[in-house]
This record gives C-alpha cells, structure tokens and sequence, in this order.
C-alpha cells in the first residue's frame, strides 16, 4: 500500500469518526470504535493517531455551540471534558493496535525471506 493511499485512509477515517462523534446515535458509536480499531490495522503507521483530529474538532464544534452534554446521574457536564479523555484512551488504544501491525508485519517479512 503506497503512502499516499494511508494519506487518503487516515483523513477520510478521521471525517467519519468527525460525522459519528457529531451524530453521536447508537450506530454511529459502532462505527466510530469500528474505525478506532480498523484503521490502525489497515494503514499501519503511527501517524494514523492524527485521524483523531477530526473527532476533536467535532467535540469542540459541540461545546462551542452550547450543547450540554448529560453525563449520566452526575447531570450537565462539559463535552470537551470527557472528549479529551475519550480521545486519549483511543489514541493509545490505536498505537497499540499499530504496534501490534508492525509485529505481524516483522514475523510475516521474516518467514517470507526464510522461505525463500
């Protein structure tokens, strides 16, 4: 996969978790931790993290905007709070997942030029 095809995965991956995080219904949560994990494991560089912009800027779009977020029985609370913590968790969560590519990758190279 050339480089500019993880270009075009990684902001095109970031607009649809954007959109998800903006929708914030049921589906669009699925989808959201969908390309949380996929994306990682597709593109495969640690730079992949970056497509998390998108849901930052869609969290600050919110609060901007004067929408309170219901944060469970402790009532209103900030969007941008719990979307920078959320982000966080998922950024970890995705160079994880990258480092777990690049191991796959090793052993995969590795046996490819045993076999050969």
């Amino acid at each position: 996969m050339s480089t500019k095809t993880r270009i075009v995965l990684t902001v095109a991956g970031g607009v649809v978790m954007a959109v998800c995080t903006w929708l914030s219904a049921d589906w669009a949560e699925t989808v959201f931790f969908a390309s949380v994990v996929l994306l990682p494991l597709i593109v495969g560089r640690w730079w992949v993290v970056a497509a998390l912009a998108g849901p930052f800027i869609a969290v600050v779009a919110i609060e901007l905007t004067g929408h309170v977020y219901e944060g469970g029985s402790d009532g209103p609370e900030s969007a941008l709070f719990w979307g920078i913590f959320a982000l966080d968790f998922y950024g970890l969560l995705m160079l994880i997942l990258v480092g777990i590519r690049k191991v796959f990758d090793f052993f995969r190279n590795r046996r490819v030029t045993a076999n050969s």
